[in-house]
């Protein structure tokens, strides 16, 4: 229970990090951290499918995605 307070914590945190740096590059990992401990509190709920989904899907292509946009784009700061 207290490990599932912790990553709860983890995941509301690094949400809120998430939109409101203003680097995208740090924003796209904020969001990394969040989806890779949502899929950690999704195993431990006892959906190891939908944890696998969440790491492969969102985790994994989404985030790569976005890096290479903002790789391939500016880059940088929010202006």
């Amino acid at each position: 229970m207290i490990w599932a307070s912790i990553l709860l914590a983890i995941v509301v945190i690094t949400a809120l990090l998430a939109v409101s740096v203003p680097n995208i590059v740090y924003a796209v990992l904020f969001l990394l951290c969040t989806n890779v401990s949502l899929g950690i509190l999704y195993y431990m709920m006892g959906a190891p499918m939908v944890s696998v989904f969440q790491l492969a899907i969102f985790a994994g292509a989404i985030v790569v995605f976005f890096l290479i946009t903002v790789i391939l784009t500016r880059g940088g700061e929010a202006e």
